[in-house]
């Protein structure tokens, strides 16, 4: 859009700088009369010629008539079009947002579109979970889009701001996602949605360790040290290349598994019985792989685990098999 508008003001000027010049040039004008009457001609106003113009000058005329007809004219048009399509496009995309935003409850906001954020978001959308980004730039919001394949919900703006995390639905959110490469504006993003949401479970990036014991004191959850788990990463693949892990398989395998604790609420169904009367491997698909009970993590249960209200259950299974879960442990 900027640039065919920076196209059309130069066509635009170069009319009346050549109709300016000419004039003044074959008439004897000055600078200003000459503009002046470019300006008539080229509106077509209707104002007759001078009686003293020259046969050049009359020539000069018949082109910057043809060039206000055609020239002006459409760059006039096109440039007011463009304006006005701009701002009427945006202001209905940005009401549409707006109520998408509106209805969302228990959702995951990503604070930060850049590589961290993108592959962040990636997960949460394969999740089928809901999602805000909040993030300064229009245009790297616009590199996640394509990213993504997809449109979603943004909020452009600082979210170290309260007004921006509130139009992002903080009140009402599940979640907040940190992934800017600033630890100062991390810190500031998770105290300020700490303040608006107590009950926020915040995970937050950090790049410097000194500023692990800051975030968390800040309020956030989880803090994620993004260089130290890729030397890990790199370490274990160096000593063990023949090695797949269990989340090897899971991260990239061709199927889509993820890991998902699931809370057992109070007067569930399914509470009081064991693994084994529940059978979720056969009635849903999915793998119960640990439970926390409160301190306490049970790894690798049997069938004669007993499931208790309040249990959280480490279960692994595709995308799908997560709905019925959840459909089974509150209906039965």
């Amino acid at each position: 859009m900027g640039k065919n508008i920076l196209i059309l003001v130069f066509m635009i000027t170069f009319v009346f700088i050549f109709g300016t010049v000419a004039f003044h040039l074959t008439e004897g004008w000055g600078l200003f009369e000459s503009f002046y009457f470019t300006l008539i001609t080229v509106s077509t106003v209707g104002y007759s010629l001078p009686e003293a113009i020259s046969q050049a000058g009359k020539v000069v005329s018949a082109i910057l008539i043809g060039a206000g007809v055609t020239i002006v004219l459409y760059g006039f048009t096109s440039i007011t079009s463009l304006i006005v399509e701009g701002h009427v496009g945006r202001y209905f995309k940005n009401r549409r947002l707006k109520r998408m935003i509106g209805k969302l409850t228990d959702h995951f906001i990503v604070v930060g579109a850049g590589r961290t954020g993108r592959h962040t978001t990636l997960e949460i959308m394969k999740a089928k979970k809901p999602f805000v980004v909040i993030d300064t730039s229009e245009e790297a919001i616009a590199k996640l889009e394509d990213f993504l394949g997809a449109e979603f919900p943004y909020v452009l703006g600082d979210a170290a701001e309260e007004e921006i995390l509130l139009r992002a639905g903080v009140d009402r959110a599940k979640s907040l996602i940190v992934t800017l490469p600033d630890d100062a504006k991390n810190t500031f993003v998770v105290l300020t949605a700490k303040s608006l949401n107590p009950n926020l479970e915040i995970v937050s990036r950090v790049s410097d360790l000194k500023a692990l014991s800051k975030l968390v004191y800040a309020g956030a959850d989880k803090v994620i040290a993004t260089s130290e788990l890729a030397g890990i990463r790199l370490a274990q693949m160096a000593l063990n290349p023949k090695t797949i892990s269990f989340l090897d398989i899971l991260s990239f395998g061709e199927e889509s598994f993820r890991i998902e604790e699931v809370l057992i609420p109070n007067n569930s169904p399914v509470a009081n019985k064991t693994l084994g009367e529940i059978n979720l491997g056969k009635r849903v698909g999915a793998i119960v792989i640990a439970i926390r009970r409160g301190n306490d993590v049970i790894f690798n249960p049997t069938g004669d685990t007993k499931i208790l209200e309040g249990d959280r259950l480490m279960v692994v299974g595709k995308n799908e098999h997560f709905e019925k879960i959840h459909n089974l442990i509150e209906e039965g």
